[in-house]
């Protein structure tokens, strides 16, 4: 297998300079696509797959890793009594806002922002959504459009599949949105470094359904009907473990969507807006493992827009936004290994860190 360039060490810190503040050159088209029709129905003729850019040629899009290195929170968890469970990893965020405009505090511990040493489980999920609806936008359509599958399963809308996905963690409706991205696709196009995710690869399914073969399927909105042909995945999976990601990329993806009408328009997702409000919604109805935490640390009436993911015997671990009822906002993820402590330990630590970013 040809060495692919963004997952090159190399290549990837080459770029850390040019990935300072939260300013980036806006995503491009990464593919060329014909359309023809077929019995009144326009088909799309995919070409092979695109990595993600990797050179000031390319472009890099938003933030790809953290502008600069966050500050340890190791010590002032531990003089408040919060000992850090073995392999767990922290990332967090104080959102403060100034007259100079909004600054991100970054903070972590353990294994830290970019440590992938642990199993996504179900918080990948969001980043599959994301992608379905990047490759249903690249055609013209919105989660509202009626997506059916020619091996016979029911047709159901975009936003009925990927809203579950989220808020239940639904692992069919995870597999469906993969197969409706396509594994290739998703990983060369959508999670690469020009879009912000070039650590994350997603080619495991959580319910049994093949991914090396997205089946043919019609997307249809409004008067418009598209078809797409059977997309076979041509690439071997970039992870070994099937799904990879780090908590920096993970919490991008839940930040971009939550703060969508407050940010840059080069960091926002190309997205229809009832998309990014469906998709928020969401986020904010999940049931996390954080609520006790965080009504612990920053009193009742937080919100969490948060995507919890649990593997039995591998990790636990959430992505977070809350915003407290006083307005306080921040980014909270965290992972903690069930050998040391599983959900009842990471929501114990995710705690411990929201109170001290809150002191």
């Amino acid at each position: 297998m040809a060495r692919n360039p963004r997952r090159s060490p190399g290549l990837f810190f080459l770029h850390v300079g040019l990935i300072v503040g939260l300013l980036a050159v806006g995503s491009a088209a990464a593919a060329v696509r014909t359309l023809r029709d077929r019995d009144s129905t326009a088909t799309v003729v995919l070409p092979d797959g695109t990595r993600g850019a990797t050179s000031t040629e390319g472009g890099l899009g938003p933030l790809a890793q953290p502008p600069s290195p966050p500050v340890s929170l190791e010590s002032e968890l531990k003089a408040k009594g919060y000992g850090l469970p073995k392999d767990a990893n922290v990332y967090a965020v104080r959102v403060v806002e100034g007259p100079e405009g909004r600054t991100y505090e970054q903070y972590q511990a353990g294994g830290g922002a970019l440590a992938d040493d642990f199993w996504p489980a179900s918080s990948i999920k969001v980043l599959a959504a994301l992608g379905a609806l990047d490759f249903a936008r690249s055609l013209g359509y919105t989660g509202a459009a009626t997506v059916t599958f020619d091996d016979g399963g029911p047709s159901r809308t975009l936003r009925s599949i990927y809203e579950p996905a989220i808020r239940d963690s639904s692992n069919y409706d995870y597999d469906l949105l993969v197969r409706i991205a396509g594994r290739d696709r998703l990983n060369d196009e959508f999670l690469t470094a020009r879009n912000g995710f070039p650590v994350t690869s997603v080619s495991r399914s959580y319910s049994g359904l093949e991914f090396d073969e997205s089946p043919a399927m019609i997307i249809e909105e409004g008067d418009r009907r598209t078809y797409v042909p059977v997309r076979k995945a041509e690439d071997e999976p970039e992870c070994k473990e099937g799904n990879c990601s780090n908590l920096f990329e993970m919490t991008e993806s839940v930040r971009r969507i939550v703060l969508n009408d407050q940010l840059p328009a080069e960091q926002r997702f190309d997205l229809d807006p009832g998309d990014v409000q469906a998709l928020s919604g969401a986020l904010l109805k999940a049931d996390g493992f954080l609520s006790d935490a965080v009504a612990g640390a920053l009193g009742p009436g937080a919100r969490i827009w948060s995507k919890p993911g649990d593997a039995d015997g591998l990790d636990c671990l959430e992505v977070a936004f809350v915003e407290s009822k006083a307005g306080k906002r921040f980014l909270v993820a965290a992972t903690v290994p069930h050998s040391s402590g599983g959900c009842a330990a990471m929501s114990r630590l995710a705690g411990g860190v929201l109170e001290v970013l809150a002191a």
